[in-house]
């Protein structure tokens, strides 16, 4: 149970205030409510939490969520591969990189604002993004095509439109991961991820759209939790130095932890610690993330509200102890309530700047946009994203073998749907599987398989996927390669390939068209 401590409860009030927990389920649970009364400000919602057989279960969600006094709540819906309302069945919207490869910043707007405007409609008050990191090294496990590019110009133009966009439609946009995660080698989910760049390459590189994020005003900036060498040997979650580095460049916003249960953290210093490092350093808001998708035992049998407690007993102590000042916590409750207002007064006023929002934002009157299917600007955007190398084309007399040959899970976007299949096999009779060795050559050496397509995440990081795809070309060599995430170099020749620049429904929908006429 969560406490109840008498004259210590203004202090306890004080340490729910700046938590943000994941949680188990599609309803709220009970210790989330009753750490709702007591202060804390919201919820962040994953993928478990949301029904999509259920078109209004979210609201309602939201709704338990509230209280008398409303809630921040929060999602990571990027379009592309990270959704969480569309996680089953793919984005209706293009992911960053899509929108990069596109170029064109206008859409980028509209593209957001749509995004924005369903999360609007569900109460949900914050999205997670835009992604703000500059993917120039290919190697990146976790950014790839999440980013709008490896040219810092282009992300800082893109970032900013996202930014407008969004908060156009009354949702807080937060510009993820500060300072940059784009030119990692490690996943911060899984251990501490380092950049090791100069001064100079802060500045210009990875900086640049956090600057361009803050000038188009955006409400939130999320950190990362990665060391900078040139800023300190801490990760910037945990960083006085980049912190106030960030506060230097005039944002004045709401600061978000990532997920403190996420590894660069909770194995080095530990979930609570890790909390108060935060907060001392100069979060405002930590984030406690999915912890409704860890494996439960009969010792924890409730991982999240474990987690919970955790943190809020480690924030309580620490101000007892002094080692927390509590004039901190008040400075970044003092932050989320401004946010909290922000969101409750451009709703009601329809817009972050009172406008009727962009020619694909439903007219007074007339029904909205569904949210589950592409707009004109996202089939636009995802099929000029899509570079085709030879004649795609399947033959139309010809059976299709799709074969699945994806490896590579992004932790950030959790389960990944097969799109690409899913597609195909709704305007044409296919065999799909998934790849293996002896299974596939089996396969294509029985019969005369007739087109053959080969669906492929990051080949270039993953060799389970290289091996995939010299093995099929040489048993097919005419076998059509559609590669979903970032264009690294393949090292081999393909005369026939599809790259998407990201996976979402809609340019799944785009290689459909592409492959079948």
């Amino acid at each position: 149970m969560l406490h109840d401590r008498g004259s210590d409860r203004s202090l306890e009030s004080l340490a729910h205030s700046v938590l943000w927990p994941g949680f188990t389920g599609t309803r709220a649970p009970d210790w989330l409510l009753r750490a709702r009364d007591a202060g804390t400000p919201g919820a962040l919602l994953f993928a478990h939490n949301i029904d999509p057989d259920d078109a209004g279960q979210v609201s309602r969600l939201v709704g338990e969520l509230d209280g008398t006094r409303g809630s921040l709540v929060g999602a990571d819906e990027e379009g592309g591969l990270v959704t969480r309302l569309h996680a089953r069945d793919g984005s209706p919207s293009p992911g960053h990189a899509a929108l990069g490869r596109h170029d064109v910043a206008a859409d980028t707007e509209i593209v957001a604002e749509q995004i924005g405007a369903e999360l609007a409609r569900h109460g949900i008050a914050i999205d997670l993004a835009p992604v703000a990191d500059v993917n120039n090294n290919p190697a990146n496990p976790v950014i790839g095509s999440r980013s709008f590019g490896a040219d810092p110009e282009l992300v800082a133009r893109h970032t900013a439109a996202y930014v407008r966009g969004l908060q156009r439609a009354g949702t807080a946009a937060c510009a993820k991961h500060f300072p940059g995660h784009g030119d990692t080698t490690t996943d911060s989910h899984l251990a501490v991820s380092r950049m090791d760049v100069s001064a100079d390459e802060l500045e210009e590189i990875h900086l640049a759209p956090f600057r361009a994020a803050i000038e188009a005003g955006v409400r939130s900036v999320l950190t990362a939790h990665i060391i900078v060498p040139v800023l300190g040997p801490e990760p910037a979650t945990v960083n006085p130095r980049a912190l106030s580095m960030l506060r230097g460049m005039g944002f004045d916003g709401l600061i978000i932890s990532d997920a403190v249960e996420m590894e660069a953290i909770a194995s080095t210093l530990g979930i609570g610690p890790g909390t108060v490092a935060a907060l001392a350093a100069g979060v405002d808001l930590v984030c406690l993330g999915n912890q409704g998708a860890d494996p439960r035992t009969p010792e924890n049998p409730h991982p999240d509200e474990f987690a919970y407690r955790t943190v809020h007993t480690a924030v309580v102590d620490a101000i007892r102890s002094g080692s927390l000042r509590a004039e901190r916590l008040e400075e970044a409750a003092e932050r989320i309530a401004a946010l909290r207002t922000w969101v409750a007064a451009h709703r009601t006023s329809g817009g972050a700047d009172g406008s009727p929002g962009t020619s694909e934002t439903a007219a007074p009157g007339a029904p909205p946009v569904a949210p589950n299917l592409p707009t004109a600007t996202a089939a636009r955007v995802a099929a000029h994203a899509c570079d085709v190398r030879g004649d795609v084309r399947l033959r139309a007399d010809a059976p299709v073998t799709v074969i699945d040959a994806r490896v590579l899970r992004n932790r950030a976007a959790g389960r990944e749907a097969d799109l690409v299949g899913r597609a195909l096999a709704a305007r044409r009779a296919i065999s799909h599987h998934r790849f293996d060795a002896a299974g596939t050559a089996e396969l294509l050496r029985a019969d005369p398989p007739g087109e053959v397509v080969l669906v492929v995440d990051q080949p270039h990081l993953a060799a389970a996927e290289r091996h995939a795809l010299t093995d099929v070309l040489a048993w097919h060599p005419d076998t059509v390669v559609v590669r979903l995430g970032w264009p690294g170099d393949l090292g081999v020749d393909l005369p026939r390939l599809v790259t998407t620049h990201g996976s979402s429904a809609v340019s799944a929908s785009a290689v459909a068209d592409l492959l079948l006429g």
